[in-house]
C-alpha cells in the first residue's frame, strides 16, 4: 500500500454491507474518469485497476453485478468475504491531472500505469497468488474485457448552493461558501476536485475553512478557476454549484446576462420605481402570496379584489404548479414554496419553463416582467430565471427582472 501512496493514489472512499447488501460509499473522485483505483485490505493491495467511465459507476458494477461480468462477480464475493470477516476494505484512487504529455500528445496515466503495477505489485485479486480460495485469480481477458463495463450512471449531486460572484472572486481565483450550505464540503486542508461547466476533467482546489472568521469554507481555485470565471461569467453572476461528495463539486455559471439590455431577448434588470411607469406593458410572472408581496401590488393594479386574489393564491399554491389571472389581468404565479420554502434553483426553474410553454400556448405575451422580491431577489433565483429562458428559449420581445 506504501507503495502506492509514494505514487500519489490517495484514499477516496470505503466498501461496506448495509443491511446485509455490499455497497460503497465515496468522499472524493466520483465523478473523475480516466482513474486508476485500488482496493487495500489491511494494508494489502488486494486489486488494482483502471476505470474510463466514472469511478462510482465502476464501483457500481462491482456492488451489482452483471451475469455475465465474471470479474465484477468475484471481487464482489472477495469484497463481501472480508467485510463478513470483520476487515475493513479501502479504495485508494489516482486521478490522471491530465499534465503528463509526450511532445504534444496527452498520456493518459490510468493506461500507462495499470499493467506495471499490477506486474511489480502482484495483487491477489488480479490474477497473483491464490491463497485459501477468498480471492481467486481472475484471467488477464476477463480483467481487460471487465474494466471497460458499467451498468448506470454515477450517483447524483448531494446537495447544491449559488453565490453570487464578487469582483474579488472574479480576479482572484476563489469563493466563499455561505453557513447554510457549508456542511456540505468537507475539512480544512483537504483537497476539492471542481468540475468548471461541463468539462469533465476537473481542476484541483484546496477547502480553507482558516480563512473566514466563523470557519465557513473558502475555496481556493487558483489560476484555472480565475481563468474559467472570467471566460464563462461577468462579475455579479449567479454561480451554481453542484456538490457531489464533500470533496467534489460542479460549477456552471448561467448565460451572460447584460445590465441594461442588448441581448437577443433585450433582457434588463431594474427597479419597480424604474420600470412602474412601463408596467401595463408587461405580463408579470411572481409568486402566490399575498399582503404586501409583489402578486397584491400588480393585481390589485388591475381591479382585482382581495378575495379573487387570496383565491388565486391558495389555488396554485395547493395545485403546486403556475396558475394565470389571464385574461381579467396580465399577471400569474408560481407557488409560493419554489421562492420562500426552500432556496432550489432547479424547482423553480421548472415552474419557470411551465409558464413560458403556457404563454406560448394561450397567454401569447411578448414581454416578461420578472419580480419575485423577497423582498430582495435571492442569489437563486437569478439563477432560476437565467436557466429557464436559456432551457426554454422563449419567443420574446424582452424580459426584464426587477431587482
Amino acid at each position: 500500500m506504501n507503495r502506492l501512496l509514494e505514487i500519489g493514489f490517495a484514499p477516496a472512499g470505503h466498501w461496506l454491507l448495509d443491511g446485509g447488501a455490499l455497497d460503497y460509499a465515496l468522499a472524493r473522485h466520483s465523478t473523475q474518469r480516466n482513474i486508476l483505483y485500488a482496493f487495500v485490505c489491511d494494508g494489502q493491495v488486494m486489486y488494482v485497476g483502471k476505470a474510463v467511465q466514472p469511478l462510482a459507476r465502476r464501483m457500481t458494477g462491482y456492488r451489482r453485478p452483471a451475469p455475465m461480468q465474471s470479474v465484477n462477480a468475484r471481487n464482489h464475493k472477495n469484497i463481501r468475504a472480508l467485510l463478513e470477516r470483520g476487515s475493513a476494505v479501502e479504495i485508494l484512487a489516482l486521478p490522471d491531472n491530465g499534465l503528463l504529455h509526450y511532445g504534444q500528445f496527452h498520456l493518459n496515466l490510468a493506461a500507462a500505469l495499470e499493467d506495471d503495477l499490477i506486474r511489480v505489485i502482484d495483487p491477489p485479486w488480479n490474477g497473483g497468488q491464490v491463497d485459501d480460495g477468498i480471492h481467486p485469480p481472475a484471467t488477464p481477458e476477463e480483467r481487460a474485457s471487465d474494466e471497460g463495463e458499467g451498468l448506470e450512471p454515477a450517483a447524483p449531486a448531494v446537495g447544491g448552493f449559488t453565490f453570487i460572484l464578487q469582483p474579488t472572486y472574479f480576479a482572484q481565483g476563489f469563493f466563499n461558501v455561505g453557513v447554510a450550505a457549508q456542511r456540505l464540503l468537507g475539512q480544512d486542508g483537504e483537497t476539492l476536485e471542481m468540475f468548471l461547466g461541463d468539462d469533465p476533467q476537473p481542476i484541483l482546489g484546496t477547502i480553507n475553512r482558516r480563512a473566514n472568521a466563523n470557519a465557513t469554507p473558502r475555496i481556493m481555485g487558483g489560476l484555472g478557476l480565475r481563468d474559467w470565471f472570467q471566460a464563462a461569467a461577468t462579475v455579479s453572476a449567479s454561480i451554481s454549484v453542484e456538490v457531489q461528495s464533500p470533496t467534489s463539486i460542479r460549477l456552471r455559471a448561467p448565460p451572460r446576462l447584460p445590465q441594461t439590455g442588448g441581448s437577443a431577448l433585450g433582457i434588463a434588470r431594474t427597479t419597480q420605481d424604474a420600470i412602474w411607469p412601463r408596467r401595463k406593458e408587461f405580463h408579470v410572472l411572481t409568486y402566490a402570496e399575498g399582503g404586501l408581496a409583489p402578486l397584491s401590488l400588480y393585481a390589485r393594479a388591475y381591479g382585482i379584489d382581495g378575495t379573487t386574489l387570496g383565491d388565486f393564491a391558495d389555488d396554485v399554491n395547493r395545485l403546486g404548479e403556475p396558475g394565470s389571472l389571464h385574461p381579467r389581468a396580465p399577471v400569474s404565479a408560481v407557488p409560493r414554496a419554489r421562492v420562500r420554502a426552500a432556496e432550489d434553483p432547479i424547482a423553480l426553474r421548472d415552474q419557470i419553463i411551465a409558464f413560458l410553454h403556457a404563454n406560448e400556448a394561450t397567454i401569447h405575451a411578448s414581454r416578461l416582467l420578472l419580480d419575485f422580491r423577497t423582498p430582495a431577489v435571492a442569489p437563486f433565483v437569478v439563477t432560476a430565471i437565467e436557466l429557464a429562458l436559456a432551457a426554454a428559449a422563449p419567443l420574446l420581445d424582452e424580459v426584464v427582472i426587477v431587482e
